[in-house]
């Protein structure tokens, strides 16, 4: 077993309450011109039926919802803050700083600088760890953290769907700390990048979408024989919430049952982009799927070529 590389704490998630069915979101970014190219009964096979909306909430809204409670407890212990990594797909134009200013200025964090990633698109939680674990291991302080903080917001039918996958609007964050505290302790990460895909050529994205499942069991892998353990040792595998009928593929792909991946939130959530590990993790635990002690996997895969694996152990 390797050593522990860092722990989550403070898991937060918000989803807007309006969300309505895939039926409507279909047919909407249809109208729209999207060219969504699987019906509404095709997509609910895959174990879809809603897709949250924010109407009413702004980007920095949900971020405010939650971070605030994060930044709040961390400022009652002390916690020194070294940066914020935010992972936003849907408004990667945005000035990540000016959404997270008064906020930070709020709770007296106002010199944390805030780090967007950009290109991993939904693969982006893992790289957050990996940099988040290099942090960390340089860091002498015990009160030393970074802050991950995901949140989208679809602006037009043009980013609430590809031609596959419906998007949600939704917020997380979690804090990244060093070994010494409770909560999700990493083991081992990995991430692979591919970039197949960077010009939309219609070649290069079908090769994508027929070869995807061999670099997430090579990732898989990789991380399982890093710890020394084996998929028999694995409670539950988190993932990004890309359906039954993709999960069926990786399942086969990484050689266990179907039903070891978590399935609570496909049906009321749908896919969230980097929302989705916290929120499966966080109602797991609340559902008692997940209880102390157990090994988990949290897998993610980001259009065009990037991957993420992480093996954890809920403490």
């Amino acid at each position: 077993m390797t050593a522990s590389q860092l722990t989550l704490t403070d898991i937060h998630v918000y989803i807007p309450s309006f969300r309505p069915s895939i039926d409507q979101v279909i047919q909407e970014i249809n109208e729209d011109g999207v060219s969504f190219r699987l019906s509404a009964a095709e997509y609910r096979d895959s174990g879809f039926e809603h897709v949250p909306v924010a109407r009413d909430e702004s980007l920095e809204h949900m971020i405010a919802r939650v971070c605030a409670p994060i930044l709040s407890q961390a400022r009652r212990e002390g916690i020194r803050l070294g940066a914020i990594l935010f992972a936003c797909v849907t408004s990667a134009g945005e000035q990540a700083q000016s959404l997270f200013s008064g906020l930070l200025r709020e709770y007296g964090y106002g010199e944390t600088p805030v780090i967007q990633p950009e290109e991993y698109g939904c693969a982006t939680i893992h790289l957050s760890l990996n940099l988040a674990k290099a942090y960390l291991a340089a860091e002498t302080d015990n009160n030393a953290a970074v802050l991950f903080v995901a949140a989208d917001k679809a602006i037009s039918s043009h980013h609430r769907s590809d031609s596959y996958m419906l998007y949600g609007d939704a917020a997380s964050a979690a804090l990244f700390r060093g070994s010494g505290t409770e909560g999700q302790r990493t083991l081992s990460t990995r991430l692979k990048v591919d970039g197949l895909v960077y010009d939309d050529c219609p070649e290069r994205i079908k090769m994508y979408f027929s070869t995807f499942y061999l670099a997430v069991r090579q990732v898989v892998k990789q991380v399982l024989r890093e710890a020394g353990m084996s998929m028999n040792e694995i409670r539950l595998i988190f993932c990004s919430n890309l359906g039954l009928n993709t999960w069926s593929t990786l399942a086969r792909a990484i050689g266990c049952p179907l039903d070891k991946f978590y399935a609570g939130a496909l049906g009321h959530a749908g896919h969230l982009h980097n929302t989705d590990i916290l929120l499966n993790v966080n109602e797991a635990i609340r559902n008692g799927s997940l209880n102390k002690g157990d090994f988990y996997l949290t897998v993610t895969v980001g259009f065009g070529g990037y991957y993420g694996c992480a093996l954890h152990k809920y403490e």
